[in-house]
């Protein structure tokens, strides 16, 4: 079950994983951009951390969508957007039940996918945040239907999320910002899907080490 303690520990550990690896988010960010990608990603995290430690988050839900709203009134342009409207999305998800589980991540993953490319108009192999975050969606969708539990679940997104984000150094720009500047990208990994392959590590680990201990 993903009741509102272990969501927070999850935006908790995102936010310290990102931050961890904000100077070289903002490097990759600096090829084809303004280099800030991964101070803003590591402020909004931040302060979703703060909020989703609030008492008044009574569900998995509700700390998701704190988290959404952080993204959206703390970082300005698309990428404040995009990460805003995925855990907008995902809190949607999990809102399906009183007690969501891995079914209700993954509805929620696959509802974020589908916002978040119809607001960058984007796909698969444009160079974006999309490479990282549909392999990940399809392989949480098939672990779980292997009754795969919710670490399963997790850790099949997150290797595929690296895998899809290691790819976009070979891909050619053709939305965000960096299409401006296709060539100066190339041989670079985007950073919005760098960002998203943090994020879920993150929960995979958090998650490992919970059933470990």
């Amino acid at each position: 079950m993903i009741d509102r303690d272990l969501a927070v520990r999850l935006v908790v550990a995102a936010s310290r994983r990102v931050d961890d690896h904000r100077e070289e988010l903002s490097r990759l960010d600096s090829v084809a951009g303004d280099g800030d990608h991964g101070v803003n990603m590591a402020a909004a995290l931040a302060e979703a951390a703060r909020r989703a430690g609030e008492d008044d988050h009574g569900s998995a839900a509700e700390v998701m969508r704190a988290t959404g709203s952080a993204f959206h009134e703390t970082v300005g342009g698309a990428a404040g957007a995009l990460f805003g409207a995925f855990f907008g999305a995902l809190a949607g998800g999990l809102s399906r039940s009183s007690a969501p589980d891995e079914s209700g991540l993954v509805a929620g993953m696959e509802k974020g996918l589908a916002r978040v490319a119809r607001i960058g108009k984007a796909g698969p192999g444009d160079k974006t945040m999309i490479d990282a975050l549909a392999p990940a969606v399809s392989e949480a969708r098939e672990a779980m239907e292997g009754d795969g539990d919710l670490a399963s679940v997790l850790a099949a997104a997150a290797r595929a999320a690296r895998e899809g984000a290691r790819a976009t150094a070979g891909m050619r720009p053709s939305a965000g910002r960096a299409r401006f500047a296709p060539d100066h990208s190339m041989g670079t990994e985007d950073p919005g899907a760098n960002t998203v392959a943090l994020i879920l590590e993150s929960w995979d680990e958090q998650l490992s080490s919970e059933v470990t201990a």
